[in-house]
């Protein structure tokens, strides 16, 4: 019987990471975190050197509290695996067919645009949650930074990686998957937030960063899609960024 044409790839995540890695149900949580803090350096170096949008000292604030807030709770969280082993996954020796994987990491980002959407429409429907939670995010002036993204308040932290991970991790997502997953969904949102229009992003599905500059300057909810596109365009809350400028270049036409 052939191999599936993934397979080497997951043996080789095997045998440099373990099978105890996998097994912690939050093993993803180190993903989320390399891929925050590559495309953290990456665009403050734009920010600061490039076009010079903010000053350094503030993208090192920035940059040094969303660091030591997501590394200190992803090595806490590692250690109490470490000590009392709450909840193990079985971890699967085979890997997934192309198909099931591509089709797989796609369902979960059309559900986790699908929830958090939701959380997030919530966040401005409900005076009492955005007074109480959601203020937080919005107290970040414009222009956006790669670190706006990562200014919340712990409550919405939680909801958020609740709603993006659950479900995978209910539904038995394998390690493969949920890597990808963890890798497209978290540098979704972080170039929602980035400030900056990218060469050949797909707009038409993934939220771009002139639609969330344009959620953060208004009163009213709109442009609340922060994994994929399609949640404001179904749901009636897109609203077409005109007029919006940045030295930076962030895009008019989302």
């Amino acid at each position: 019987m052939n191999q599936p044409a993934l397979q080497p790839m997951w043996d080789w995540m095997l045998s440099h990471l373990g099978t105890g890695f996998f097994a912690f149900p939050l093993y993803f949580l180190p993903v989320v975190v390399a891929v925050v803090l590559i495309t953290g350096v990456l665009f403050s170096i734009l920010d600061v050197s490039v076009y010079r949008r903010i000053p350094a000292r503030v993208a090192w604030k920035l940059g040094l509290r969303t660091s030591t807030m997501y590394i200190g709770s992803a090595a806490a969280l590692l250690v109490a695996n470490a000590y009392f082993h709450p909840w193990s996954l079985e971890v699967p020796t085979a890997a997934p067919t192309p198909v099931a994987f591509v089709a797989q990491v796609a369902m979960y980002m059309v559900l986790g645009e699908f929830l958090t959407y939701w959380w997030h429409r919530l966040e401005h429907g409900s005076r009492f949650v955005f007074q109480r939670v959601h203020y937080v995010h919005h107290r970040v002036d414009n222009p956006l930074t790669i670190w706006t993204n990562f200014v919340v308040h712990p409550v919405e932290g939680l909801m958020v990686m609740l709603c993006l991970y659950l479900p995978p991790l209910v539904l038995g997502a394998h390690p493969m998957v949920m890597v990808a997953y963890a890798i497209a969904n978290t540098t979704a949102m972080v170039v929602t937030h980035c400030g900056y229009d990218i060469p050949l992003y797909p707009r038409w599905l993934l939220p771009p960063a002139a639609g969330h500059e344009l959620h953060h300057s208004e009163r009213r909810p709109t442009n609340l899609s922060v994994v994929m596109s399609y949640g404001d365009k179904l749901f009636g809350t897109y609203r077409k960024p005109v007029g919006v400028v940045a030295p930076v270049g962030v895009t008019t036409d989302a």
